[in-house]
């Protein structure tokens, strides 16, 4: 995709009709973007959307698109892409006021969407998130603020329980729910993440470990799956698991041709 002049990005940004909704932002404009906290929006991304988005030009879609180059095309029109029926019949183009009215309350604007977060994202983080969304994939006509170090470069000395104390709380005090489709079958099973490395499951045939990667990566592998694959490895990023949810599905994977794998975290464990 290639990239707009920075004048067409601009009055892009601020063609659309705007209809306020629940918690939306009343104006956003350019100056208002461009002195929106980096990092604040950067950790907004991370937290919320990363798990299922990917932002660079060449991106792989994972559960949702990759948005590179969203700001001033049309919802639902990368030809890669499964979009849900509804957001593809919206007929809306992005524009940095129609992303705040879609985040306030996605179900909300637009019934029937796929992307059903646990929660819309509040202000003032959602001013901060969409112009780092807008810095991160060719939507901006300003430029990307110079970075302390020590944002770019975390004290990996540290543990995982200090360095990520919501996430690790949340992944050691809950359990995680899997729901796997195959051509055989369906089967649901739970799992429960281990101070130690281990990884336990209600099904005692399955068994598995963890560690943090250096990217800040959780990856895990699971094996003795009785169906196929009987085993998988996934890599998630920590803080997309930094803010607690609890649902029976909160994010879905292929791991395999065929293998549609569903995750979900219920509250506490045994």
């Amino acid at each position: 995709m290639h990239r707009l002049p920075a004048a067409l990005l601009t009055a892009s940004l601020l063609a659309n009709v705007y209809i306020p909704v629940a918690d939306a932002q009343q104006v956003l404009t350019r100056d208002a973007l461009s002195r929106a906290d980096y990092v604040v929006g950067r950790r907004a991304f991370q937290m919320r959307c990363s798990a299922c988005h990917t932002l660079a030009d060449g991106g792989s879609s994972l559960t949702g698109p990759n948005l590179w180059g969203v700001i001033g095309s049309k919802a639902g029109s990368r030809g890669d892409f499964k979009y849900s029926p509804a957001l593809s019949a919206a007929e809306i183009t992005w524009s940095a006021d129609r992303l705040d009215r879609f985040l306030a309350d996605p179900l909300r604007d637009i019934p029937g969407t796929s992307m059903a977060i646990p929660e819309g994202v509040p202000n003032p983080d959602r001013l901060a998130l969409i112009a780092f969304m807008m810095l991160e994939t060719g939507g901006a006509d300003w430029p990307k603020p110079e970075l302390p170090k020590v944002v770019v470069d975390p004290d990996r000395s540290k543990p995982v329980s200090e360095r990520f104390p919501s996430f690790w709380n949340h992944m050691m005090s809950n359990t995680t729910r899997y729901r796997m489709v195959t051509a055989g079958g369906e089967l649901v099973f739970r799992a429960w993440f281990n101070a130690d490395g281990s990884i336990t499951s209600d099904n005692k045939s399955i068994r598995g470990f963890w560690r943090p990667d250096e990217r800040d990566f959780f990856c895990y592998a699971l094996y003795g799956i009785p169906t196929k694959p009987d085993q998988l490895v996934e890599c998630f990023p920590m803080v997309a698991m930094s803010i607690p949810r609890f649902a029976e599905q909160l994010w879905e994977s292929k791991p395999a041709e065929g293998v549609q794998l569903y995750g979900g975290i219920l509250p506490g464990r045994p």
